[in-house]
């Protein structure tokens, strides 16, 4: 039997409850969402892993992370949490939570290291690029934070707009677009590094009017193969005005088989230049991968000239609801707890064998 733990209760994605399936009924009331129709995604995990697999017994940790909790089970994935919502509640506990991640006894997938990979935003769109992939033109702020050497910058490479990311951020948060031409330019930035001066660094970039035209895609990549994907628009305020509006309304739609051929290539070059990690010395896909694409290179606005726009991996919203795509998820997490359980036993076998053979020739010495 494997013992899986699903930590969540974040990412606020909702199952339809139609068309009906056995395991929903398993789902706890609380869990259902009547207003939006449908189950959080995080319980409807448990209850489809737990129904559809019998030697699995999965539970819900939700919210807060325990050591005594998380020892219980082979593994404990990371669905609605991350290390970033524990970075987000103080120095405290991210020192805890972090130290808990690195604890081995706790099985957290996926692990500190692959985390850190993808908080960096500016460091591994660079890190794609020199591997071929295209990215919006970047530069990242890190200590250096002077409002007129910011400007400067941008002016120099010949930007009629920017938009600045925080690192250790994810979704809309703290993002901020600015005209270096705008008279108040200068007082925007230093506002905005003052009011964000909490985040590490932060990705400074072209703004792609293409984002406002064209959609953005965001693929699906569950044990390493493309699963789906969900196309969406940005709303026009965020490129008519110099911030980006939380309340945007998304528009949701379709893309054509030849766009979503080149995205699926994209998408294949990044999973091949993707960090390996190992399993016992074996290298491992991560379990999911959501990469987002965007147009148009250049602002030539072809609607051919997408670009490797993030990347994310843990926490990330995926997009479950009005989707007939839920069934890949307990799948994509069955076969990943199947391969890291069979995995530790492989390594306990080895572990035993290398142990016996030693006293065998320590005898015949």
């Amino acid at each position: 039997m494997i013992k899986i733990g699903i930590c969540g209760g974040l990412l606020n994605d909702v199952i339809p409850d139609t068309p009906k399936e056995s395991w929903m009924k398993d789902i706890p009331k609380k869990y259902y969402k009547k207003n939006r129709n449908g189950y959080l995604y995080e319980p409807a995990l448990v209850a489809a892993l737990n129904h559809k697999y019998k030697d699995v017994e999965v539970s819900y940790i939700h919210k807060e992370l325990k050591e005594s909790e998380l020892e219980k089970n082979d593994v404990n994935f990371l669905v609605g949490l991350n290390l970033l919502y524990a970075w987000e509640q103080g120095k405290k506990e991210y020192n805890r939570v972090l130290q808990l991640m690195k604890h081995p006894k706790t099985h957290i997938y996926p692990s500190v290291k692959e985390q850190f990979f993808l908080f960096d935003k500016g460091d591994y769109l660079q890190y794609f690029e020199k591997k071929g992939i295209p990215i919006a033109p970047t530069f990242v702020i890190r200590d250096k934070r002077n409002p007129d050497e910011i400007l400067k910058a941008v002016k120099s490479k010949g930007w009629a707009s920017f938009v600045l990311k925080p690192h250790y951020a994810y979704a809309n948060i703290a993002i901020k677009r600015i005209d270096p031409t705008d008279k108040n330019a200068k007082s925007q930035l230093s506002t905005y590094l003052k009011e964000n001066k909490k985040f590490p660094a932060f990705v400074c970039q072209e703004t792609m009017e293409g984002f406002a035209k064209f959609w953005e895609v965001k693929s699906f990549w569950l044990n390493g193969k493309f699963k789906y994907y969900i196309a969406m628009k940005a709303c026009e305020e965020v490129f008519d005005e110099s911030k980006i509006y939380d309340s945007c309304p998304t528009k949701f739609g379709d893309i054509s088989p030849t766009l979503l051929k080149k995205v699926k290539k994209m998408g294949q070059q990044v999973m091949n230049a993707f960090p390996k990690t190992k399993l016992h010395g074996k290298n491992t896909n991560p379990l999911y991968v959501r990469i987002d694409f965007g147009c148009c290179l250049g602002n030539t606005l072809d609607g051919t000239s997408y670009f490797l726009n993030e990347i994310e991996y843990a926490g990330c919203g995926v997009f479950t609801e009005g989707n007939n795509v839920f069934h890949h998820w307990p799948t994509a997490y069955y076969k990943k707890s199947k391969e890291i359980f069979d995995s530790v036993n492989r390594q306990k076998k080895t572990s035993k064998r290398t142990k016996k053979t030693k006293r065998k020739r320590g005898r015949r010495r």
